[in-house]
């Protein structure tokens, strides 16, 4: 009698598939929010959580500090990977796609106006806004007036978070559980201070405070990744978890704010980041997709909405659809900017992420000779 014993499937990843989908989840809401006041109803006033678009700008800037630290911070305490070359990597990561994107809206913004149809606020669209955001120093302070591709100010911002980490990932990594809390609590703390110094809500300050903003939540999501570092959530855990904390967004995110409020719903997203971390699902194409595709939303939602929404209010003035076919319209919108995003991600923003890391390999083994 001869017994043959089959492999074990490899487990999936904690987080691997959860985590992508939330990022494009995440950037579907950033795409709801710019295009839900092009509806035939406001999205807001339907679903009144979609007037804060803060929420989606928050969690991306959490999640970008906990998927950092759990990618580099081993390599980057242990000195495997150094904070120029890091910066370096990350910075040509974002910077090729975000500039095809910028050509894009400029060569759209062009072409509408010489046919006669310039832009709304022109003001918005001016030649030293241009320079800003093609040099990623836009949410620096440079203007109080958001123009072009408005949300990648969060790039801007990033690229400062970035060499702050680099420099400080191997302490950060290195702090026990009690330290790790009390610095989130801490790094909470002076975000809520610097915020109220100003005169406004911290979780959504103007983009150009945007440093002032992304640095505490970046590093609040690093911190929350050490914390929480091992921690596995069952299936069932994760389902009941994410419902109330999802509820808790809703609930509040329709009410009148205060700051209390504002730190419960930030709290929430921060569950809602470590349960997804913590759960092991099935990883299949799809989701790899979903995540790939979401900086690709997040890029060129803005391009494509110049373009379709443009149209459905054409449309609308010239013919005066009826609500029903104004929804059916500005649902092909929204369908457009998505599929969009699908095909610059397979098209630009892979490629050029491809040809940058060969290009960088390359370089570091010529260095290392």
């Amino acid at each position: 009698m001869s017994v043959s014993v089959s492999p074990l499937a490899p487990q999936p990843r904690a987080g691997g598939a959860s985590l992508d989908v939330l990022r494009f989840l995440a950037a579907g809401f950033i795409l709801l929010f710019h295009f839900g006041e092009s509806a035939p109803r406001p999205l807001g006033d339907l679903i009144p959580v979609l007037w804060q678009g803060w929420l989606a700008t928050d969690f991306f800037l959490m999640l970008s500090g906990f998927i950092l630290m759990r990618a580099y911070g081993p390599r980057l305490a242990e000195h495997r990977v150094g904070p120029v070359s890091f910066v370096s990597r990350r910075l040509l990561r974002l910077w090729p796609s975000h500039i095809v994107a910028l050509l894009l809206l400029l060569a759209v913004v062009t072409l509408a106006t010489l046919q006669g149809h310039p832009p709304g606020h022109a003001e918005k669209y001016t030649l030293s806004g241009f320079v800003a955001q093609l040099m990623l120093v836009h949410g620096l302070g440079v203007s109080q007036i958001p123009g072009w591709n408005v949300p990648t100010w969060t790039l801007s911002a990033l690229v400062v978070c970035y060499s702050l980490f680099s420099l400080s990932a191997g302490p950060l990594y290195r702090l026990n559980r009690p330290a790790l809390a009390a610095a989130v609590v801490g790094v909470l703390g002076l975000g809520l201070g610097l915020a109220a110094l100003i005169g406004h809500a911290f979780v959504d300050l103007p983009f150009h405070y945007g440093v002032i903003r992304a640095l505490p939540l970046f590093f609040i999501g690093a911190l929350l990744e050490r914390l929480t570092a091992g921690v596995t959530v069952s299936q069932r855990a994760y389902v009941i978890g994410m419902a109330i904390s999802l509820c808790t967004v809703m609930v509040l995110g329709s009410l009148l704010r205060h700051t209390l409020s504002d730190v419960v719903i930030l709290a929430a997203l921060a569950t809602v980041l470590v349960l997804s971390a913590g759960v092991r699902f099935h990883e299949s194409h799809l989701t790899r997709r979903l995540g790939r595709a979401s900086y690709a939303l997040f890029l060129i939602h803005t391009v494509v909405g110049a373009v379709a929404l443009g149209i459905d209010g054409m449309l609308m003035h010239r013919f005066a659809l009826s609500e029903p076919v104004h929804w059916i319209v500005w649902g092909l919108c929204v369908a457009a900017a998505i599929a969009a995003a699908f095909v610059f991600e397979a098209v630009v923003d892979r490629p050029l992420s491809q040809w940058v890391t060969a290009r960088l390999n390359v370089s570091g083994k010529i260095r290392a000779e």
